[in-house]
C-alpha cells in the first residue's frame, strides 16, 4: 500500500541558510524544525527533503562535500528524535561551470522529478503527501507532482512570484503552523470518514422486509346479484342457498388461484428487540468539531506566546532605568555636580526598576 509523505525543502525552512552551505558545520537547525518532523511522524508520514544544490554545478561544493553536509543535517535531526526518510538533490543548472552538471534538468524545481523519483523508490501516494517550502518554487513542484502544497514565511526574506507561479494550498507563519494545518486536514478526513461510516452502518440497521411463508388464501369473486321478480310473476322456485349469501358458482367464475412465488430473503424473527441504531449522526459531528476547535485552539496559542504587553513595556522602562542608572554615574563623577542630583536620579531609576519588576510578574500572571 502505498504510503503518504511531506516534502520539505532544505534551506530557509529547516535549517538557516546563509548563502551556499559549503561546510557541514555550517548546518544550523531552525527552531522548532525537530519538533515539526516529531510530529509529521507521529501523523503517519514519511520525511523527505528535496532539495537545488546548484552550489555543485557551479564548482563551489563537490557531491562528497555535499554527503557530508546531509549526513550532518541527519545526525543533528535524530540527536532530537526526529528522523528523514530520504535527502534527494539536484546538482544541475543550465549556467553552471562544471561540465558535467552545466545543463538543464528535470529534477531541478520548479519541476517534479525529484518527487516522482521518490514515489518510484518510496511508493509514496503523492496525492495525500504535502510539499512545505519557502518560495513559489517549492510550491510549484509540489503542484506539478500533485501534491498539498504550504507556503512558508521566511522574516525578511522578499518572494519573487512570476505570473505562473501558482498560488499555494495554505500559508503558514512559521514550520509549526504548516504542521497545524495538516494536522487539521487528517482531523477533517477523520470526520469525513466516520461520518460515511455512520451513514452506512444506519443503513445496514435497517430491517429487511419479509414475506410471509404462509400461503394467501384464494380470493373468491364477488357474487353475481340475483334479480328481484316482477311482482306479477310469481316467483320461481329458489336454489338452496347458504343463509344470507347469494353467490352463483361455477366452474369458469372461480378461477384457480396461482400459487405465491416465495422470496428467499432475511425473516425478521417475532418478539426480538430491534438491533441497536449507532450514534446519531449530529452527536458524532458534534463531538469532531469540538475536538478540532480545541486542538486548533490550543496549537495556535503557541505562535506567538512569547509576546506580550506587560513584557514590552517593561522591557522599555528598564531601559529607562539603566539610563537613570547611567547619568546618576556620570553626575557622581562631575565634580560639579551636587550630591543631591545623584540622590535624585538613583531613587529615579530604583524606582523604574520596581515598576520594571511588577510588569514582569504582570507578564507572567498573563
Amino acid at each position: 500500500m502505498a504510503q503518504k509523505a511531506v516534502f520539505l525543502d532544505r534551506d530557509d525552512t529547516l535549517v538557516n541558510d546563509p548563502g551556499y552551505i559549503q561546510r557541514p558545520e555550517q548546518v544550523l537547525l531552525l527552531p522548532g524544525a525537530a519538533e515539526a518532523l516529531i510530529q509529521l511522524k507521529r501523523l503517519g508520514y514519511l520525511i523527505v527533503i528535496v532539495t537545488n544544490q546548484s552550489g555543485v554545478a557551479r564548482g563551489l561544493i563537490t557531491e562528497e562535500q555535499l554527503e557530508l553536509i546531509h549526513q550532518r543535517l541527519k545526525k543533528l535531526f535524530a540527536a532530537e528524535g526526529a528522523d528523514i526518510d530520504a535527502i534527494y538533490y539536484c546538482p544541475y543548472h543550465p549556467e553552471g561551470t562544471v561540465k558535467d552538471f552545466s545543463m538543464e534538468s528535470n529534477l531541478r524545481k520548479p519541476n517534479a522529478g525529484m518527487f516522482f523519483q521518490a514515489e518510484e523508490d518510496l511508493d509514496i501516494d503523492l496525492e495525500q503527501s504535502w510539499m512545505i517550502g519557502d518560495s513559489y518554487r517549492d510550491i510549484k513542484a509540489g503542484k506539478a507532482a500533485g501534491c498539498h502544497t504550504i507556503l512558508v514565511d521566511v522574516p525578511g526574506k522578499i518572494r519573487e512570484k512570476k505570473k505562473d507561479d501558482p498560488e499555494p494550498d495554505r500559508k503558514a507563519v512559521n514550520l509549526r503552523e504548516a504542521v497545524n494545518i495538516i494536522r487539521m486536514h487528517e482531523f477533517h478526513q477523520k470526520a469525513q470518514a466516520a461520518k460515511k461510516a455512520s451513514d452506512r452502518a444506519e443503513e445496514l440497521a435497517k430491517p429487511e422486509e419479509t414475506v410471509s411463508d404462509e400461503e394467501p388464501e384464494p380470493e373468491i369473486p364477488p357474487a353475481e346479484p340475483i334479480p328481484e321478480p316482477e311482482p306479477e310473476t310469481p316467483p320461481a322456485e329458489p336454489a338452496p342457498e347458504p343463509a344470507g349469501v347469494a353467490v352463483i358458482e361455477t366452474e369458469q367464475d372461480i378461477a384457480p388461484a396461482k400459487k405465491p412465488t416465495r422470496i428467499h430473503t432475511a425473516k425478521a424473527l417475532p418478539k426480538t428487540e430491534p438491533p441497536q441504531e449507532p450514534q446519531s449522526d449530529d452527536k458524532t459531528h458534534h463531538l469532531l468539531e469540538e475536538v478540532l476547535h480545541r486542538l486548533k485552539s490550543k496549537d495556535r496559542e503557541g505562535l506567538y506566546r512569547e509576546f506580550s504587553v506587560f513584557k514590552l513595556l517593561s522591557l522599555m522602562f528598564q531601559v529607562v532605568a539603566v539610563f537613570c542608572l547611567i547619568v546618576s554615574v556620570c553626575l557622581w563623577l562631575s565634580r560639579k555636580a551636587e550630591s543631591e542630583s545623584v540622590i535624585i536620579m538613583i531613587g529615579y531609576a530604583a524606582a523604574v526598576q520596581l515598576l520594571v519588576i511588577a510588569l514582569q510578574m504582570m507578564h507572567s500572571n498573563d
